[in-house]
């Protein structure tokens, strides 16, 4: 059988059908994302750097809002075309937070637990 590209491209822009044997699957494949992203984002984490508790909630949100945006694409029977672009944003906007912006946030504050290192402690006072 082969393989009709023209057939392929049509399916890509097409609207999705909620009739579709994949749109059940989609929105529970949602509502799971949703709910692993916020169980993500509230569970403790310890022995993080600080970056990275500043970087959580920029990604968090930017993931959030995507869900949504997908959410409502799915509902008003977007073609798929606009939800691969809405992922495709998504994965550029966490590259870059965690590529481009977190890592220098990361140095500096590995910079500054090596020069406490070498600061001397402050002394503990005795009272009389």
């Amino acid at each position: 059988m082969p393989i009709d590209l023209g057939h392929f491209a049509h399916r890509f822009i097409e609207p999705f059908n909620s009739e579709s044997r994949f749109y059940w699957p989609a929105v529970i494949a949602l509502g799971i994302a949703l709910v692993a992203n916020i169980v993500w984002y509230y569970l403790p984490v310890r022995g993080v750097a600080p970056a990275e508790h500043t970087a959580r909630p920029w990604a968090f949100w930017v993931n959030v809002i995507t869900l949504i945006m997908v959410c409502v694409f799915l509902i008003a029977k977007a073609p798929f075309l606009l939800t691969a672009l809405m992922f495709g944003v998504d994965l550029a906007i966490l590259v870059y937070l965690y590529s481009v912006w977190l890592p220098p946030l990361e140095a500096a504050w590995l910079r500054e637990r090596r020069r406490a290192k070498y600061l001397p402690k402050p002394k503990k006072r005795r009272r009389r």
